[in-house]
């Protein structure tokens, strides 16, 4: 009976340091083709996985495993509860109400890119009733999402930026909003020349950039905590601007 016993908790305390290392370990989903931010080709999956990363680690979480998907697989996946978080993330009021927003890790401006050889923009006014290209998944923002609302224009939404540029190389929509480094690496993606686009100086949009976590994953509330905790860490050292600022975006 006493060996029984012994093989009891042996067992018990087993299973508990299992439970322990599976809670220590995270499973953190993104996109591809977001540079300098996210991407299996760039330095470390690029500097926003980086942080996400390394703020875990300060955290004290044992692991966190980055898996990559579509952005729309990966958002589902997240709302759902299926993975602890995903990134980046602009806040919009609508993902309000599925999501935890962290405080923010970086920013971005998006831009008007048009084909040189069809059309010239100057400025944002310019735009009145153009088709504009915003991959599916990407949120509408700034003046992009005025300009949507209220039907000054209209948006094509494929399944990523590069396809934005086919068709904006194509004459099938008039401008793409996107930011430089996203821009120039899906025109590289999808085999054009760099110098057959410009951009409208003006930005359409400015935006935080966040970690975010679903609403229905049962550890929410403290995996943002965690998250939050240890950005801050990481600002206080001057570590985050330090790998910001080697992104040169």
């Amino acid at each position: 009976m006493k060996k029984q016993w012994v093989m009891m908790l042996v067992l018990t305390a087993s299973l508990m340091m299992a439970t322990q290392a599976k809670a220590d370990h995270v499973r953190i989903v993104t996109g591809d083709y977001f540079a300098p931010f996210t991407g299996r080709d760039l330095p470390d999956g690029g500097i926003m996985t980086e942080i996400v990363r390394r703020a875990f680690e300060i955290a004290g979480y044992d692991h966190a495993e980055i898996i990559w998907r579509s952005w729309r697989q990966g958002y589902d996946m997240t709302v759902r509860g299926e993975v602890e978080g995903t990134f980046p993330y602009a806040y919009t009021p609508f993902r309000a109400r599925s999501v935890l927003f962290s405080e923010p890790v970086a920013s971005l401006s998006a831009f008007g890119w048009y084909a040189k050889s069809r059309q010239n923009f100057a400025t944002i006014d310019d735009l009145n009733g153009a088709a504009l290209c915003l991959p599916l998944g990407y949120a509408e923002l700034g003046r992009t999402s005025q300009m949507l609302a209220t039907g000054r224009a209209t948006r094509h939404a494929p399944p990523d930026m590069r396809t934005c540029f086919k068709l904006l190389g194509a004459g099938r929509v008039d401008i793409v909003v996107a930011p430089r480094s996203e821009a120039r690496d899906s025109m590289r993606a999808a085999g054009l020349e760099l110098d057959h686009f410009g951009h409208i100086e003006e930005p359409l949009s400015t935006m935080p950039l966040h970690f975010v976590v679903g609403l229905n994953h049962p550890r929410a509330g403290k995996i943002m905590q965690d998250f939050n905790t240890a950005l801050k860490e990481l600002g206080e050292s001057g570590e985050l601007a330090r790998l910001l600022n080697r992104a040169q975006y």
